[in-house]
């Protein structure tokens, strides 16, 4: 064979192996659905009194399934932090973890929790979840303020913390009543 010959085919067998290796990224891309980042976060909750105060906590992440399950196993967590709604910020203590003052944090252990799972990251069809409820004497924990005539005012803050320290925060609405 010549030397253009040998040339030729050389560039031939290079040009086939980019073609190939093109084709292979090109269909692994088209395999794979995109992962989604956590942009936002959602704090909501709720405090009824039927004669032990219920209060409950709703975290999400809107996402999907899988990337909730990646977010969860890389080690994301969600700290929760209820507060009494005076003129200044005052952290109510023993909620939401009874006897612990400060925030709770929540994570997986290491994996999801199963759905409608309490006080544990899960991973669903609409993205992460948390679900804490507690039930608290009437008077006691959620009574923030001294005065038998004022009314107590909570809501939370949450923050979430994935696994490379990225941060997103909300805070909660605030529930008025005698507690």
């Amino acid at each position: 064979m010549t030397r253009v010959g040998k040339s030729t085919a050389r560039m031939a067998r290079v040009i086939a192996a980019i073609g190939a290796s093109t084709a292979m990224t090109m269909m692994f891309a088209l395999a794979s659905a995109p992962a989604q980042a956590a942009s936002s976060v959602e704090i909501t909750h709720r405090i009824t009194v039927p004669g032990q105060v219920r209060h409950q906590i709703d975290v999400h992440l809107p996402m999907n399934q899988e990337d909730a399950a990646g977010y969860i196993w890389n080690g994301a967590r969600i700290q929760v932090t209820c507060y009494g709604d005076d003129w200044f910020d005052d952290p109510i203590s023993g909620v939401p973890v009874p006897g612990f003052t400060g925030p709770g944090t929540y994570r997986g252990r290491p994996a999801p929790g199963q759905p409608g799972e309490q006080k544990v990251l899960t991973a669903t069809s609409t993205g992460v979840h948390l679900t804490i409820v507690n039930f608290y004497e009437k008077g006691r924990q959620l009574n923030e303020d001294i005065l038998p005539s004022d009314d107590d005012e909570v809501y939370c803050k949450a923050r979430w913390i994935d696994g490379d320290g990225y941060v997103l925060t909300d805070t909660s609405n605030t529930v008025r009543g005698k507690f």
